[in-house]
């Protein structure tokens, strides 16, 4: 090929132009050593339409839009909707008009365009009524060009210019169209016989050199420079057209387009160029036509044939697959490293050595030669090193060697090859000690290892390091330790805390350990990581990160930190990388802190990368920086490349969008499906009151890292706070009280920005007796009925002041007769305590009678007791004796027949018992003295055994004498004898 040589300053000024143009692709194309850039896939049943996917655009608003087999397909990036020609055809091509408010669509037999009804609603209406009738059954529509005053529908057969709401038809002359492009204004065609024309006024012009083209298909024309065309064929390779000729482009990609079938291409915003192909996905290349970079099959894509390319707002691919939809994301700055690349397993340490890029993983450690100028299709794949086969924890740059530690030893690295150091197994890490040059520690499974540089004091030597002993007096596992300025070594645990090592002065023995805990200042003993950050010793915790002080030899909080990352928050880790940027894992954040300035804090930037978080190795998260372009951060999937100097715009405004609002009353029927016309004025919506109920469905068109974004929401008029960030793309609200409303809903990507605000106002109507009308209504009632009321009270007054007047007169004799009550009440009270008195006085009486009563009946019974006795000793006595004893039993039987107590009995008995004798002989006058005793016995309640001795009878007998009392007063059987008397 021969080299271009400038033929006049004109062309010199074109040729700067041109790299000055250029410029960010060739940077990037050397920035992009290895790696994949991040492809989303959308099989068919994601999006429920049909396999094949002509033609792709975005619109103002940010969704997506594919030219779909079974229909025009919406990507809103939560939900996708199909919507179907009327004739159910294939959908080839989709163009929007300059203000985004008209689609236009073509298909088989179909022109049409769709627009937002009233609600927001996509609505198709069919333009081929306007095609005269005898061309209305045409072939597919496979590009439509909307220019200013004209819309182009272009089929192979004819192309269908629609000027002010009429068709022209443009036809080829015997022969059929094989492909149409636009650039700019200009339209071309290529003509399958007769090769490329341009289309000016209705008319085809035949191009310079065009039937060249007559054979072979062009697949894309692209705009170059000013004055040329980029002309990229199916099998033919790249062509560069003038005003005057067509030339081949001879360049690195030739041989990749003509073996693999071209099929498609756009130029992208940074002046580079995608292809897609038929049989090996796409390939990007920049200006020189060097390849930048491939995606096929094994890198991401669902298949290697590409139908159509777009690049959406974000820069970012959307490939229109034969069978499916990619999203690659390769304005990001990040690309994956994974088994394609020829390393297997989870990502756990990396560096760049001797030109060669090592990657430690928990299968081994795998390498490749470092050479940024390679292009992507000549990049080699990760080989193994000998020997490495296993888990590999660590790559550590000991003074100018490598020292890999692997599950079962240390071990050099040197061109691609190792060598024994350490036969310790589990070998976590090295550190060179500060305060001992010419030292290093080895953190192990079991404890600390210390190693000697046997050619410290000869630096023109390469180092050559020796182990001396492995150090007593701690055993735990030491995969995380740092040197503080002391020379002392601490060490963290994730479950048994944090531990202080010092060492002897000869550096063989642990001298001293000492363990820290909550009793020292620490939040927690579990979780705790130490981590040095510009020089200083920081430790992370799940409730913040503290500092050490030595002073107290207590912890306390990072002021600093603490600012920057905010209080009590779940720091994971925080690792400073070889550039001095600071990395951080808090909580679901995950990102870099880049300091501007000298020192820590003077100026910073942070960066968000939240969409890595969830691929990290939790507890062995690894950044390796080479340089700003190449850093590179283990995933549990392999590797993370990461470009800091790539110029993406994090900062790139996305819109957030109401996607359908829906009645849930009104049985899920929509209310709006998230547009206005752009000549329309969105007034608050209004609803009866029994229509509160709603559910609002929403979604961001922000399509990198699709899975990471999450919203929030708040219903003002109803909440005062902004929900909690979620990923639900739905809020309902149900029971909502009459009142004005406003729905408003944000999102937030993986970067951590926050999107523009959608909302919705609406009002809902109280019910007919909470109305305007109903509460004037109240208002005129209630006026009535105070009016009423005024004249009412005043009624009401007048009556209560003659009331009043006779209330004086009868309270003054209610007082008069209640004085009198008064004096009866007086009087009754002196009654009452005389009848008291007369109470007490008959108490008194009943206790004596009570007293008598038992008196009468114990001497009866010492009397009875006496006679009985002295009976019983006649028969013992002498005759004089027995004469004597007769005497005093008789004696006695006459006392107690003759006993005068009776008498006193009677007149006591009487005055208690208010004359009971006198009732009683007055009712029945034929009771015997015996009777009327029996009675007053019975009246006190005696038992019968009680009153035997007071007859001077037996039991017997007092129950005969009670039979003859009942029959003398005569009771029946069931009549209670007492009772009967105490009623006398």
């Amino acid at each position: 090929m021969t080299p271009f040589r400038p033929k006049s300053d004109l062309q010199l000024l074109e040729l700067l132009f041109l790299l000055l143009l250029f410029a960010p692709g060739m940077v990037l194309a050397q920035n992009q050593w290895s790696g994949s850039p991040t492809v989303t896939n959308f099989s068919r049943s994601d999006y429920q339409a049909g396999t094949q996917n002509w033609t792709i655009r975005q619109d103002q608003k940010g969704l997506m839009y594919f030219a779909n087999n079974k229909g025009l397909l919406e990507f809103d990036g939560t939900n996708w909707q199909i919507f179907g020609l009327p004739k159910g055809t294939i959908v080839r091509s989709v163009a929007f008009t300059a203000n985004g408010e008209r689609l236009y669509l073509g298909g088989q037999s179909e022109i049409g365009y769709m627009e937002r009804d009233e609600k927001g609603q996509n609505v198709f209406h069919s333009l081929a009524h306007l095609i005269p009738e005898s061309l209305q059954s045409f072939e597919d529509i496979w590009k439509i060009f909307v220019q200013q005053d004209a819309v182009f529908f272009c089929s192979e057969k004819t192309i269908f210019q629609l000027r002010d709401n009429t068709i022209e038809a443009i036809a080829p002359d015997n022969s059929r169209f094989e492909n149409f492009f636009q650039i700019g204004d200009q339209i071309y065609v290529q003509d399958k016989e007769r090769g490329l024309f341009s289309l000016k006024s209705s008319q085809l012009i035949p191009l310079p050199d065009g039937e060249r083209f007559s054979n072979s298909r062009i697949v894309a024309m692209l705009p170059y420079t000013n004055q040329e065309t980029l002309i990229i064929t199916l099998t033919e390779g790249l062509f560069l057209m003038n005003r005057n000729s067509i030339r081949p482009w001879e360049t690195d990609a030739s041989d990749f387009l003509k073996t693999n079938q071209a099929y498609c291409g756009i130029r992208l915003r940074d002046g580079r160029y995608a292809i897609g192909s038929v049989l090996n996905g796409l390939l990007i290349i920049d200006s020189k036509g060097l390849p930048m970079l491939h995606l096929n099959k094994d890198k991401g894509l669902q298949n290697n044939t590409i139908l159509c390319i777009y690049q959406d707002r974000q820069q970012n691919l959307w490939l229109g697959l034969d069978n499916g939809i990619d999203y690659a994301e390769i304005n990001s700055s990040f690309s994956i490293i994974r088994s394609v690349d020829g390393i297997e397993g989870t990502g756990y340490a990396s560096i760049i050595h001797q030109n060669n890029l090592y990657l430690g993983t928990n299968q081994g450690l795998f390498y490749t030669p470092w050479d940024n100028q390679r292009g992507p299709l000549e990049v080699e794949k990760f080989k193994l090193v000998e020997n490495t086969s296993g888990q590999v924890w660590s790559i550590n740059r000991l003074q100018d060697r490598v020292i890999v530690g692997q599950h079962q030893g240390a071990f050099y690295l040197d061109d691609a090859e190792v060598a024994p150091l350490s036969p310790i197994q589990g070998a976590w890490k090295f550190m060179a000690l500060e305060a001992h040059p010419g030292y290093a520690i080895e953190g192990t499974y079991a404890g600390l290892a210390l190693y000697r540089n046997r050619n410290a004091d000869r630096p023109d030597k390469a180092a050559d390091w020796q182990l001396v002993t492995q150090l007593d007096g701690f055993n735990e596992s030491a995969r995380i330790f740092e040197e503080d300025a002391d020379g002392h070594i601490w060490i963290s645990h994730a479950y048994k805390g944090l531990f202080k090592v010092e060492l002897s002065d000869d550096l063989r023995s642990i001298s001293k350990m000492t363990t820290y805990n909550v009793s020292n200042g620490l939040p927690t003993e579990i979780f705790l990581y130490v981590a040095k950050i510009r020089k200083e010793l920081v430790f992370t915790t799940p409730q913040g990160i503290y500092r050490h002080d030595k002073a107290t030899d207590r912890f306390v909080e990072h002021e600093e930190f603490t600012e920057i990352f905010g209080k009590g928050r779940n720091i994971h880790r925080l690792q400073e990388d070889e550039l001095g940027n600071i990395w951080f894992a808090v909580d679901s954040d995950f990102g870099v802190l880049k300091v501007q300035e000298q020192g820590v804090f003077n100026k910073l930037e942070l960066a968000y990368f939240n969409q890595i978080q969830e691929d990290l190795v939790d507890g062995f998260e690894h950044i390796y920086a080479y340089d700003e372009q190449n850093i590179f951060i283990g995933t549990e999937k392999g590797f993370i490349h990461y470009n800091s100097l790539h110029n993406k715009n994090t900062d790139f405004p996305f819109q957030m969008l109401i996607r359908k609002i829906t009645s849930i009353t009104a049985g899920d029927s929509i209310l709006y499906y998230g547009f206005e016309r752009a000549d329309s004025i969105q007034e608050p919506q209004a609803f009866d009151f029994r229509m509160n109920d709603f559910r609002f469905a929403y979604s961001a068109p922000y399509f990198e890292k699709i899975s990471h974004i999450n919203y929030r929401y708040r219903l003002e008029g109803f909440e005062d706070q902004w929900s909690k960030w979620a990923f639900k793309t739905e809020k309902e609200y149900t029971n909502l009280p009459a009142g004005d409303y406003k729905f408003r809903v944000q999102a937030r990507n993986a970067y951590g920005q926050i999107s523009t605000e959608a909302h919705f106002s609406f009002k809902i109507y109280p019910p007919w007796y909470a109305s305007l009308y109903a509460k004037i209504a109240y208002f005129l009632l209630a006026v009535v009925v105070l009016t009423g009321l005024v004249k009412y009270i005043s009624r009401r007054e007048g009556k209560k002041t003659e009331a009043f007047k006779r209330e004086q007169t009868k309270k003054l004799e209610e007082k008069e007769a209640a004085f009198k009550k008064e004096v009866e009440k007086s009087e009754g009270e002196i009654i009452k305590l005389r009848n008291e008195k007369l109470r007490a006085d008959i108490s008194h009486k009943n206790s004596q009678l009570a007293s008598a009563t038992m008196h009468l009946v114990q001497k009866s019974e010492i009397l009875t007791k006496i006679k009985n006795d002295l009976n019983n000793l006649i028969s013992e006595a002498s005759q004089d004796n027995k004469k004597k004893i007769q005497q005093i039993s008789r004696a006695i039987e006459a006392d107690i027949r003759l006993d005068n107590s009776w008498d006193q009995f009677e007149f006591h008995f009487d005055q208690v018992h208010e004359d009971f004798f006198k009732r009683l002989r007055k009712q029945f006058p034929d009771l015997t003295p015996k009777d009327q005793k029996l009675c007053a016995y019975l009246r006190m309640n005696l038992a019968t055994k009680e009153i035997a001795p007071l007859l001077n009878i037996s039991i017997r007998g007092v129950e005969i004498s009670r039979y003859r009392l009942r029959k003398k007063l005569s009771l029946d059987s069931e009549t209670n004898l007492v009772a009967f008397v105490l009623d006398i």
